[in-house]
């Protein structure tokens, strides 16, 4: 369900979880990933490349599942969202939080399968999907 991993080339523990995120899903080197978010941010008048909006226009035209609330039901959280997705590749908006699941194992610098989850964006389907 949950395996650290640190995608910062000096493994340094920071405030940039939608970085680590996006090159761990897209398998791109972490500072071309940074910089390529950085110019985005500019081009497309974002204040910050961690802004929801700037998300759904990042992954604008990739399958996009989405977890509404539903009153007197909890949220869906990481970890039903790993057993659910045990194959293919996700990057997970969560609340105050962006992470990737790979083959329902949420990578990144700490436990974080007890958030709930808002949104998903599809990288990458698994073989039986």
């Amino acid at each position: 369900m949950f395996t650290e991993f640190n995608a910062h080339p000096k493994a340094i523990k920071t405030t940039d979880c939608v970085v680590r995120a996006i090159s761990t899903a897209l398998n791109k080197e972490y500072m071309e990933c940074r910089r390529e978010l950085n110019q985005l941010k500019r081009d497309w008048n974002f204040t910050s490349y961690k802004d929801t909006e700037f998300l759904y226009k990042y992954f604008e035209g990739r399958p996009r599942l989405i977890f509404k609330a539903v009153k007197g039901q909890p949220r869906i959280k990481g970890s039903n969202f790993t057993e659910l997705h045990p194959e293919g590749t996700f990057v997970l908006k969560m609340a105050g939080h962006v992470t990737v699941c790979k083959d329902g194992i949420i990578l990144d610098t700490w436990d974080c399968s007890y958030r709930s989850v808002y949104t998903a964006w599809e990288i990458q389907q698994g073989a039986n999907i």
